[in-house]
């Protein structure tokens, strides 16, 4: 009888298709798959982030003393140091926003695990 119930149970899989428990393994497996993925990739990415905004504060203590010359320009020192400084703020910004983008798809994950 159990051999007639499995091949009942297969056939009628076959006859009528995945039935909603095997879509939903099925969907989890891929929709775990792209997070993981996803995730990965993108801590991958922080520390070029990161060193984008050392090297950007890095490029605003150049352009604090000039280079190291005399200023000739005021107006040309003072757009420099502005300019240095607005390029350190998105930088920053860029990097939080990766990071909230990495929090939020590793809470995506968490809630569909549980």
């Amino acid at each position: 009888m159990n051999k007639l119930n499995s091949f009942c149970k297969e056939f009628v899989a076959i006859v009528k298709g995945d039935d909603v428990e095997a879509k939903a393994q099925k969907v989890w497996r891929q929709a775990e798959s792209a997070l993981k993925v996803q995730i990965a990739g993108l801590k991958g990415d922080v520390i070029a982030k990161e060193d984008a905004v050392a090297n950007a504060e890095e490029a605003l203590s150049l352009a604090r003393v000039n280079h190291g010359n005399v200023i000739s320009n005021r107006e040309s020192y003072v757009s420099n140091l502005i300019d240095a400084k607005n390029t350190v703020t998105k930088r920053q910004k860029e990097l939080e926003l990766h990071n909230a983008q990495i929090a939020f798809l590793e809470e995506q994950y968490k809630q569909l695990s549980e």
